[in-house]
């Protein structure tokens, strides 16, 4: 007896092209859902930091009344009391603590964090400091940043033992050095002993590029070397990773050379997860230049907090909390979308 087969048909449905755009399409709606959840979440997060430091310097001695009288020794004690009535009415400081958090993020929303005690404007002080800040910042990223995929990659393809032993042994001790420590080192290296830079201070372009950028060096490099220990070591042990990647073999096996593996498909993959790292050290950098600025005398943000801290300028220092916060929280929220952007997994699971 003969049983008649019948063999499967996998020629694709009329409607098979059509529903991969469409797929495509309907996932844009998800993808839109998800970063409107991240701004979601980025608004509350900004909110609760906001609240924070509004708790922060209602807890603090003096006011922002105070602020405005200023430290001046001519006033009797009825005369500051009287004074510093009038102000509080006008600020609204005799009104409840609420109404006075939503006038506080209203005024700081327009840039307006009040006076300092010497009855400057805050926004102008820290407005002056915030130029010097960036470039120092900027510079010790670009310079943390190359210099770890540079190390980075000597240490990968190094052939040598000793050599990646070495690279690694050097990163670990620039991570555990305080910053002031390795500042006061460099300082007496180059400055003291050597005399090829100064030791502190700050020139600004007007007095010369080559001034400019010899004062520049030291506090970059205090605040960059132990940035480039910690991406080194992410970076070094994502390129160890990758290697061993079964895309990486096949690679090999197609006839690619190593120079162009390990720069074209190698680097390129090992350096995503660094990026989230990278991200966090960008927003958390005023710790460091709180440090380094005092060490080197550079006028920037950091130094203006510490100097507001020892004069009591309770405005000055919630304006810079409040900066530093939000610039850590947007940096975080755009490293987030970036790595969405760059690495295809997220962005298939998305």
């Amino acid at each position: 007896m003969t049983l008649a087969t019948t063999a499967p048909d996998h020629r694709p449905s009329p409607d098979a092209g059509a529903t991969a755009p469409s797929a495509r399409h309907s996932n844009l709606p998800r993808i839109a859902l998800g970063v409107g959840g991240q701004l979601a979440q980025l608004a509350l997060v900004l909110l609760a930091v906001s609240g924070l430091t509004f708790l922060l310097l209602n807890a603090l001695p003096g006011s922002a009344a105070d602020a405005r009288i200023g430290p001046l020794p001519n006033f009797s004690p009825e005369e500051r009391a009287q004074l510093t009535a009038t102000f509080s009415k006008q600020l609204g400081l005799d009104r409840s603590l609420l109404y006075q958090y939503f006038i506080w993020v209203k005024d700081a929303l327009s840039g307006n964090f009040g006076l300092t005690y010497q009855g400057l404007e805050v926004r102008d002080v820290v407005g002056a400091r915030l130029g010097a800040t960036l470039e120092l910042g900027i510079a010790s990223v670009v310079f943390s940043v190359v210099g770890s995929v540079v190390v980075s990659m000597l240490a990968f393809r190094s052939r040598f033992r000793v050599v990646r032993g070495g690279l690694q042994a050097f990163t670990t001790v620039l991570l555990v050095l305080p910053a002031f420590w390795l500042g006061l080192m460099l300082v007496i290296v180059f400055a003291a002993e050597l005399g090829w830079l100064p030791s502190a201070g700050y020139s600004p372009v007007s007095d010369g590029l080559g001034e400019h950028l010899k004062v520049l060096i030291l506090p970059t490099l205090t605040l960059a070397l132990p940035q480039m220990a910690l991406f080194f070591r992410y970076l070094n042990a994502g390129l160890r990773d990758t290697a061993g990647t079964p895309f990486v073999t096949a690679s090999r096996a197609r006839g690619l050379g190593e120079r162009s593996i390990a720069y074209r498909h190698v680097l390129p993959n090992a350096a995503l997860p660094t990026l989230t790292v990278v991200g966090l050290v960008v927003g958390s950098l005023i710790s460091g230049l709180v440090i380094v600025e005092s060490v080197f005398s550079w006028p920037g943000m950091g130094l203006l907090l510490v100097d507001s801290v020892r004069t009591k300028d309770y405005n000055t220092v919630a304006a810079i909390v409040l900066i530093t916060a939000v610039t850590y929280v947007v940096v975080a929220f755009a490293v987030d979308i970036l790595y969405r952007v760059l690495d295809p997994r997220i962005r298939r699971a998305a």
